[in-house]
């Protein structure tokens, strides 16, 4: 185990933090930024470039990153990649959004299960939602 510094490293010396330290500095980070609004934090969006400045990294590898998001989620947070960006929300938010079951889709999971269900009717779930939202403006131009 590391004993903490009482100064920083010698000029020269270049300090990764572990994964530890690393999701520390992060809560430090959402600490300050939150004093700065009047409402709780309970999500933030995260550039890659930010956390790489922040943790001292070049790289973000993932077991990296799988190790920091265990930390974190011992302070009460979930981390994740979001796509283009990296994210981390509370998971006392989490527990307050609405919950699905499985039961909604029944007679979809019953036809996967006998093998006869056509994935091809599904495409259109993989549509971006920038997709979607391009096709409302045009929807909503033509209408104009």
């Amino acid at each position: 185990m590391k004993k903490p510094s009482s100064s920083f490293p010698s000029a020269g010396r270049f300090y990764k933090p572990d994964e530890r330290e690393s999701a520390l500095l992060l809560l430090r980070l959402i600490e300050v930024r939150d004093a700065e609004r009047e409402k709780p934090m309970t999500r933030v969006r995260l550039a890659e470039v930010t956390l790489k400045r922040l943790w001292n990294r070049e790289r973000l590898s993932e077991q990296f990153l799988s190790e920091v998001s265990e930390w974190l989620l011992s302070a009460g947070w979930a981390f994740l990649f979001a796509g283009t960006t990296y994210a981390a929300v509370q998971t006392g938010a989490v527990e307050n959004w609405p919950a699905i079951s499985s039961k909604r889709i029944r007679a979809e999971i019953e036809a996967v299960r006998n093998g006869e269900f056509d994935f091809n009717t599904l495409d259109h779930l993989f549509r971006r939602a920038s997709d979607t939202q391009h096709d409302r403006k045009d929807r909503h131009a033509t209408d104009e």
